[in-house]
């Protein structure tokens, strides 16, 4: 009756001297252990040889899989920051070889992928179809976040439509998706309508509001409204006066829509108004009117 108990004692002392003692990895023995103590003999036979001298040095499926592990759980700032410093992440997708192309795509969605999204668009034509994978998945979290975020900012505002704070949340929402390119053409058009009904309001309940007038100029020549984009870079001129964006506004309104007339009435203007220029303006502004 005692010696099944003591072989059963030898066994598991067996076990935990190969555990504290043994050669190869620890995880590897985390791993092994249940295999040693369940199998007498057997188990721990085959644990022996697959610790023998000279193996921790050969990579097993064990130790490949705790390696593929850490690999993939491993924090944005551990692994590889060499690949900022040494190439563009497009040029590696570019010319490098397949598997330097997929350590760069893990490392990136590791970190900021809403950074890297240009790449990232670059990298949907590629001939890897893992990175193609990669990229289009990772596109597409995107959009749902944007999505997610613009949803909750229009929440807020319909439910408090004139505090300013909900206004500027909404208005950033919408230019952050209109920014990124990746909306079709139809609803890429709804939404620059919204943001300048956005615009507009803002402007009523904060008509001295310069980012919007600016921003509001922008949208109005993108839907190709140059008639009140004209009208709100007027309303810029008339507030600031001295301000050279109001003045550039204009110009790039009478570009945009072709007006020559409009255009040398401003630069016409731009002769007799005091304006204080950066370097950068007056180049821009003497570009222009020329």
């Amino acid at each position: 009756m005692y010696i099944p108990l003591l072989l059963l004692a030898v066994h598991i002392g067996l076990c935990a001297l190969w555990f504290f003692k043994g050669t190869g990895s620890k995880e590897e023995k985390y791993v092994l252990l249940p295999l040693a103590i369940c199998l007498p003999v057997f188990g721990l036979a085959a644990v022996f040889l697959c610790s023998r001298p000279g193996h921790e040095e050969q990579e097993t499926p064990v130790s490949r899989l705790y390696k593929d592990v850490s690999r993939e759980t491993m924090p944005a700032s551990a692994g590889r920051p060499e690949l900022d410093a040494v190439v563009p992440f497009d040029e590696v997708l570019l010319l490098s070889n397949d598997k330097s192309r997929r350590e760069v795509m893990m490392h990136i969605l590791r970190r900021d992928p809403f950074a890297y999204l240009e790449m990232l668009k670059t990298a949907k034509s590629s001939a890897d179809i893992e990175i193609t994978h990669y990229a289009t998945t990772t596109i597409m979290e995107i959009q749902r976040e944007l999505d997610i975020s613009m949803q909750k900012a229009e929440k807020n505002y319909l439910e408090d439509p004139d505090n300013i704070d909900t206004v500027n949340r909404l208005i950033s929402a919408l230019t952050s998706y209109i920014q990124t390119g990746l909306l079709l053409e139809n609803r890429l058009l709804q939404l620059r309508r919204q943001l300048s009904e956005i615009l507009e309001h803002k402007l009523e309940i904060f008509p001295n509001s310069r980012s919007a007038h600016l921003l509001l100029v922008a949208n109005e020549i993108q839907l190709g409204t140059y008639t009140r984009a004209a009208e709100v870079a007027a309303e810029m001129r008339e507030k600031w006066p001295s301000d050279e964006a109001a003045w550039l506004n204009s110009l790039h309104v009478c570009m945009a829509s072709r007006d020559a007339p409009g255009k040398k009435d401003i630069s016409e203007k731009l002769k007799k108004a005091v304006i204080n220029w950066s370097r950068a303006g007056r180049e821009e502004a003497e570009f222009l009117c020329g």
